[in-house]
């Protein structure tokens, strides 16, 4: 955004209210974080999940703010226009649309919600799409990028002005297709309005967040509603082997294209064959079919290249595209990815970190690598769904030979507290397990307690390259640590 812009464009198509003589005043920019607001902005009070914008409107003004909207009044000096908005979080979205151009409007528009797979899925879409020469950008878990830019992500969908401003920012750089993960919380909160897809993909539903939508149902209706935001002639993508994701099928105005391991799915793999080196099958389409070998292993990596395939195909990508960037597809940051320091056993880092994700890991580990031994190291966030932690202990033991129960992002509360409401889900069940509190320490133990043959899962924090302890935000990368502790051995 460049210049001053109009108050009263910026506020096309909201609900408000104000006294005359805002036509003609011009603003410098838009900002809903009080402590951002420089001389001559627009600062809209939003009340949030943990603070309410409208206690810092008096040092928004302070700052120099030209003119506070917000949901009711307030008080102003002279000289600083008030706005009387509707609901502040369903204005604000529009707000940051109008302010740059509604840029979702220049491209194509892939959303991916679920619980599990979104980030895999929209790397895979971005490699496919560029393979049949598009230019992609994606905005997700881990950043967001596009021709040769990154930006580290704060949230896997960012706030509507941050959004908003690199979509613009895609936009003016050429790009022919977004990708981006959309979160529950970003659909509940309406931050991705008023953005419409083209392809909206629906992985699966498990267990998660329950500490902010309180109940499965919540959750699962928060994510469904990403179905509303399609285009006309736009697509859903559901997953057929997931009992909720196929039961919305016949509640979607529109065309939808289903996809899994069910041979009734539209999108579907045949023939698979997979092993620790990699995973090959037939992809079987309404287009056709092709053979399909990939370097990535596992049954839940296999249905995220279908979901990725159908969306391509929903955006008339070709299978040829699709083939050549499935099979030239490496690794996700943090999706089992190896660590190698020329040790005689493997070590995968992985940001599984709910029950399903855990599962998939560990049960397709155990699955292609027969008799060697695994060993786990996970925990469970603070501050966070509490309702998993039990579950994961019981995955954890149930598919590894010893288990490191250990500290995630404790966040404000204690680990030894997060560790006994693991331990609890456990129970008598099982032995094969330690605790160690110290992250590095028991990725310490459970890379000491590897010999040839063995593979150490560290999961839970994948590509995050931090701990939150106290409201501190500590450095740690899993890979580096451990990489840091085989090269001690070998």
């Amino acid at each position: 955004m460049k210049g001053m812009i109009r108050l009263k464009d910026i506020l096309k198509g909201v609900k408000y209210s104000a006294k005359a003589g805002i036509s003609a005043l011009r603003v410098r920019g838009v900002t809903d974080d009080s402590r951002k607001v420089s001389k001559g902005d627009l600062f809209v009070a939003v009340k949030g999940h943990e603070a309410d914008g409208y206690a810092f409107i008096g040092d928004a003004i302070k700052k120099g703010a030209a003119a506070v909207a917000a949901e009711k009044d307030f008080e102003a000096p002279a000289g600083v226009a008030k706005v009387i908005l509707g609901p502040s979080r369903a204005a604000l979205p529009a707000i940051a649309d109008n302010l740059y151009g509604h840029p979702s409007k220049a491209m194509k528009m892939v959303g991916v919600t679920g619980t599990n797979g979104k980030t895999t899925v929209t790397y895979i879409i971005e490699k496919i799409l560029r393979c049949a020469g598009k230019e992609a950008g994606v905005i997700g878990t881990i950043n967001y990028r596009f021709k040769g830019r990154e930006t580290p992500a704060r949230n896997t969908t960012p706030g509507p002005l941050e959004l908003q401003s690199v979509l613009a920012g895609m936009r003016d750089s050429g790009v022919d297709v977004c990708v981006m993960e959309v979160s529950s919380h970003s659909l509940d909160q309406r931050r991705v309005e008023p953005v419409l897809f083209d392809a909206a993909v629906f992985t699966n539903m498990t267990s998660d967040h329950l500490d902010y939508h309180k109940t499965a149902r919540n959750y699962f209706a928060a994510k469904a509603k990403i179905f509303g935001r399609l285009r006309k002639g736009g697509v859903a993508i559901l997953n057929l082997d997931d009992k909720k994701v196929a039961g919305l099928k016949g509640k979607i105005k529109g065309g939808a294209l289903t996809y899994g391991l069910s041979p009734k799915a539209d999108v579907r793999a045949a023939g698979m064959a997979l092993s620790m080196r990699g995973s090959g099958f037939t992809l079987v389409t309404p287009e056709g079919s092709v053979g399909i070998e990939t370097p990535l292993i596992g049954k839940h990596n296999i249905s995220n290249i279908l979901a990725s395939a159908a969306a391509a195909l929903a955006l008339g990508i070709g299978l040829g595209a699709v083939k050549k960037g499935v099979e030239t597809f490496g690794a996700v940051p943090g999706r089992l990815e190896p660590v190698d320091a020329g040790q005689p056993f493997k070590v995968f880092v992985d940001f599984a970190h709910t029950q399903d994700a855990l599962h998939n890991i560990l049960s397709l580990l155990r699955d292609v690598a027969k008799d060697m031994r695994i060993i786990t190291v996970f925990g469970c966030g603070g501050n966070r769904d509490r309702s998993k932690r039990p579950l994961m202990g019981q995955v954890a033991c149930s598919f590894s030979d010893r288990v490191i129960i250990t500290s995630d992002n404790p966040r404000f509360e204690e680990p030894a507290e997060i560790i006994g409401e693991i331990e609890r889900g456990i129970g008598d069940d099982f032995s094969n397990y330690d605790i160690v509190v110290d992250r590095r320490a028991a990725i310490r133990k459970a890379l000491s307690l590897a010999s040839e043959g063995s593979i150490v899962v560290i999961a839970g924090k994948g590509h995050e390259k931090y701990q939150i302890v106290k409201g501190k935000v500590l450095p740690f990368d899993d890979k580096q640590v451990a990489r840091s502790i085989l090269k001690e051995k070998v």
